[in-house]
């Protein structure tokens, strides 16, 4: 059983766990919960088309991610991944594939759940070192942000994370707040490239949570600022500070629940350091809207579809906006309390660069959830 600000606790952490790019790993800290594990496998296609030519991007995607109570408000998460990627353009054909790195995340709360301090690891066991002439193609592609892709990077150095948080009742809100900071080693990425210091950078984020019967509102904020990256030593690149905003909506009656959300990504000016020092928008911001309708069946079946819209604006660089549409829907299945499968499905197609590329593809997800 949850205590009353357990939920913006999770959410505390779950907004560390996406800073972190730990997919689906969220903390949380529940009484009572059993030590489990997830395994899902990915298989992302894309297709794009510009000037004529066509570029196709495959990637199958095997991520594991555990949960384990270490004693009374105290657990650990943590989460890896594979991936094989094959792009194909212009009769060329490149494969990159390997581990990511480990990511371990340590929750300890206190005061009744209403503080939370929690240390994650970065554990460099991913595949480094990848060669010069194939990885920055097939990675640039992967970098996308207007590709939906599970796996964009793999190795990098050690790493790790300071976050603390609090959590308390208002009213008929649960409003939370925390501060995390996170510390990126140096590592090689390419073949005699040289050692590439991607820089740390903080983050302060806040959520409130109002809830009245069946109906749930949600609201969370994130101000992050990061140091220059950095190649032997020498700076490179600084990433902008940016602000992301959502909002969410969910109904939950007996058989059926509807949920919803919309968020907003305000990125800044890039500073580029090679030949001159120069600051440029690299990245536009980000809108985007979902919408699921969960309908619940006898014998622990579901079924939701759900659709998407993303829209990412033009940045300084001449790169237009984009546009893209998803639609698809899950199918699962939970057996008593320590099994659960489940089948998605979704189809993508829109533009990138102002209507220059054509977009489409599609991403099939099976999973299995164990309780042990």
């Amino acid at each position: 059983m949850r205590s009353k600000s357990s939920t913006m606790m999770a959410s505390i952490i779950g907004l560390a766990g996406l800073l972190l790019s730990l997919s689906s790993v969220h903390g949380q800290i529940m009484h009572g919960q059993p030590a489990s594990g997830n395994v899902r496998f990915v298989y992302s296609h894309w297709n794009l088309e510009e000037n004529g030519g066509t570029t196709e991007i495959n990637q199958l995607t095997i991520p594991f991610t555990g949960f384990m109570p270490l004693r009374d408000n105290l657990e650990a998460v943590f989460y890896v991944a594979n991936s094989s990627n094959n792009l194909e353009r212009t009769n060329e054909d490149y494969s990159l594939s390997g581990l990511g790195d480990v990511r371990v995340q340590l929750n300890r709360s206190f005061n009744d759940d209403r503080l939370l301090l929690s240390v994650g690891f970065n554990l460099p066991t991913g595949k480094k070192k990848i060669d010069s002439d194939i990885g920055p193609l097939v990675l640039r592609i992967l970098s996308q942000n207007y590709l939906t892709l599970p796996m964009r990077r793999f190795g990098e150095g050690f790493g790790f994370n300071v976050l603390l948080g609090g959590a308390q009742m208002l009213g008929e809100l649960r409003c939370g707040a925390g501060v995390m900071y996170q510390f990126n080693g140096k590592y090689e990425p390419y073949e005699e490239r040289g050692k590439y210091d991607p820089g740390d950078f903080v983050s302060m984020n806040a959520g409130a949570e109002w809830q009245k019967d069946e109906m749930t509102l949600t609201f969370d904020a994130i101000f992050t600022t990061y140091t220059d990256d950095k190649l032997d030593g020498r700076k490179v690149f600084g990433q902008s500070t940016q602000v992301g905003l959502r909002l969410g909506a969910m109904y939950s009656g007996e058989t059926y629940s509807v949920s919803g959300g919309t968020g907003y990504l305000v990125r800044g000016r890039n500073t580029t350091f090679s030949p001159d020092e120069d600051q440029v928008r690299i990245f536009g911001n980000e809108f985007w809207i979902y919408g699921h309708l969960a309908r619940h069946f006898h014998q622990g079946w579901s079924v939701t579809p759900s659709a998407e819209l993303k829209l990412i604006g033009a940045n300084d660089q001449g790169f237009g906006s984009s546009t893209i549409f998803g639609f698809g829907g899950a199918v699962g299945r939970t057996f008593g309390e320590q099994i659960r499968v489940g089948i998605d499905g979704k189809y993508f197609t829109g533009n990138a660069d102002g209507g220059a590329i054509d977009l489409s593809g599609f991403q099939l997800t099976a999973s299995l959830t164990a309780n042990l």
